[in-house]
Parts: structure tokens; C-alpha cells; sequence
């Protein structure tokens, strides 16, 4: 690989990281709000969090993971494992991601008379879109790490 598999893997979580914290922030400032804004919040704070803590947790298997790889406890052959395995949860979550889209439209399509609940369903398909974007590209951008990995 050009580098460390897991140097890269952690550097790429984090706009996961940032996601997540921004989300978790601004949707704190909309919970003093009713209705639409106050449940599209709530849907901002949580996924967010979420966000936060599979990024954090991530980063630092990562950080471990590139340490190991440094010491030599780790192959190249270990980092392409975890690369394929990396892009096919990627790829699952991709999916994933898509239903999240489909059911907060259809929540908020379905209420649409109940503001609060259009906020519940909008901030879900916001935060599935967002996560459909991330999860797609980086999947992506690991095959083609892989490929140019195995034309070395």
C-alpha cells in the first residue's frame, strides 16, 4: 500500500468525526424549538453522537492497528485483509444507508399534516444521506487503494 493502511484508515474516519460533532451541536441549538425543528434535532443529536463514538472508536483500533503494522507484529497481507473487510462493511452500510433515506422520507411524507413528525423523518433521511455519501466514497476510495495495491 502506499502507506500504512491503518495511518490512512484514521486519517479517512475523520470527516466521520467532524460530521458527528457538528451534527450533535447544531442539533442541540434546535432543541429549545417545537415541533419540526426540535425532532429534526433530536435526530441531529443522536445520530450524531452515534457518529462520534464508531469514529472515535474506529480512529483508535486504527491508531493501534498502524502501531503494530510499524513494529512489524502486522503484514501488509494483514492490512489488505482488513481493507477488503473495511470496503465490504462500507459497502453493506452504503445499502444500509439508502433504507434510512427511504423510511425518513416515507415518515415524513406520511405525517405530513404533523410537523414534529416530518422533523423526525427529514433529520433521519438527512443523516442517512450524509452517511450514504461518506459511506459510498470512501468504499470507493478503498478498492482503489486495493487495486493499486495489487498493479505494485
Amino acid at each position: 500500500m502506499q502507506e500504512n493502511f491503518f495511518v490512512y484508515q484514521r486519517r479517512a474516519l475523520r470527516p466521520l468525526l467532524v460530521w458527528g460533532i457538528g451534527s450533535s451541536v447544531l442539533g442541540a441549538l434546535m432543541l429549545p424549538f417545537a415541533g419540526f425543528w426540535r425532532h429534526f434535532g433530536l435526530q441531529a443529536v443522536a445520530w450524531g453522537v452515534i457518529d462520534v463514538l464508531l469514529a472515535m472508536i474506529g480512529r483508535r483500533s486504527a491508531l493501534l492497528k498502524a502501531e503494530r503494522m510499524a513494529t512489524g507484529e502486522l503484514e501488509a497481507r494483514d492490512a489488505l485483509r482488513e481493507a477488503e473487510q473495511f470496503r465490504k462493511i462500507l459497502t453493506v452500510n452504503a445499502g444500509l444507508d439508502v433504507g434510512y433515506i427511504l423510511v425518513g422520507l416515507a415518515v415524513a411524507l406520511r405525517y405530513a399534516e404533523r410537523p414534529d413528525r416530518q422533523g423526525l423523518g427529514y433529520g433521519i433521511a438527512t443523516q442517512g444521506a450524509f452517511l450514504l455519501v461518506f459511506d459510498a466514497l470512501l468504499a470507493r476510495q478503498v478498492g482503489q487503494r486495493m487495486d493499486a495495491d495489487d498493479h505494485e
